[in-house]
């Protein structure tokens, strides 16, 4: 191995490692963080609650004060344009999304307003706070349920002015749970050891919701008309996704990138979405194609062994929410 890439390995190396006790935290007791990729939009009016059913993938219509769902906002044609958690609140509804797309998902909103009494509004200036993990209501006991990586969660809201003062306070509270303050970095590895895809990292507006692995968690398949709905229906009734996304542990010093092309028997059968190193050396997330789910082995990327660990779907991220 030649120095720069020996170099740029310890450096992959140590950087999880410098994380190991904030990534220990969001497991085992609880973190506290203020993601920097999510912003806010409010809902408000006397149809709000009745024509947001009709815009989200998840059930809310009997949603009520204190309650959340999480689900998707999808295009015409089915894809995920942003990954959605509601909080439902005495004055309306806040909906905390993806800051890259809020521009146009306000649009996308907007469009779909006729008659209905519901004003939108980016919210620029509030901030998402979260508890993560299984002591997260010692840190935040009002709020709304907000599971992002399977172990427990909530959240809630300050202005930005406020920000830093509200995020030492709650830093202080998980101090005193056995947890502490994580940085963006941690979150960063903490979404791809727990198994809990990421938008627009591992998926985004080229996905369906079937090859998130996150149906259950953002899907109802029991609930009225959403846009995108038919494609969605159509998708499931006819039985399998494309393509999944699905776990992995890689051999090697040095995470694969994103994009890198899952071989096996020469042939291209999907492709990394993230990767990091974690207790278990290098793990992965990352796209398997339809036909392949049954093989257990022989699978390679970058020339190096990769064993398949389930789809996301059966992963500690997705299958173990609990609030």
């Amino acid at each position: 191995m030649s120095p720069a890439l020996a170099s740029r390995a310890l450096r992959h190396q140590n950087e999880p490692m410098s994380h190991a006790r904030e990534l220990d935290w969001l497991t085992n007791s609880v973190g506290v963080l203020a993601p920097s990729d999510r912003t806010v939009i409010s809902l408000s009016g006397d149809d709000s609650h009745e024509w947001l059913q009709g815009q989200l993938t998840n059930q809310c219509e009997s949603a009520k004060p204190g309650d959340s769902v999480y689900g998707f906002i999808l295009t015409l044609k089915g894809r995920v344009m942003a990954d959605v958690w509601a909080y439902f609140h005495d004055g309306g509804i806040w909906l905390d999304v993806p800051a890259p797309v809020v521009d146009a998902l306000m649009e996308r909103l907007d469009r779909y307003i006729i008659m209905e009494d519901v004003d939108l509004d980016h919210r620029s200036s509030a901030r998402i706070l979260v508890a993560l993990g299984p002591k997260s209501r010692e840190v935040m006991s009002e709020g709304w349920p907000s599971d992002r990586l399977g172990t427990g969660g909530r959240a809630w809201f300050v202005d930005e002015t406020d920000l830093d003062a509200e995020l030492e306070s709650a830093a202080q509270r998980a101090a005193t749970a056995g947890g502490g303050r994580v940085g963006d970095a941690a979150w960063r590895h903490a979404h791809v050891t727990r198994g809990r895809p990421l938008f627009g990292v591992d998926f985004g507006d080229w996905t369906y919701p079937q090859e998130t692995g996150l149906t259950d968690a953002a899907v109802s398949f029991n609930k009225g008309c959403y846009v995108g709905q038919e494609t969605v229906v159509m998708l499931q009734n006819r039985g399998k996704a494309p393509k999944v996304l699905w776990r992995w542990e890689v051999d090697g010093t040095e995470p694969p990138e994103p994009k890198t092309p899952i071989m096996r028997d020469g042939a291209e059968v999907g492709e990394v979405t993230s990767a990091t190193i974690g207790a278990r050396g290098i793990q992965a997330l990352g796209f398997l194609k339809r036909g392949h789910e049954t093989e257990l082995e022989g699978f390679e990327i970058r020339g190096q062994s990769a064993t398949p660990r389930g789809p996301v779907s059966e992963g500690p991220g997705v299958s173990q929410q609990i609030t």
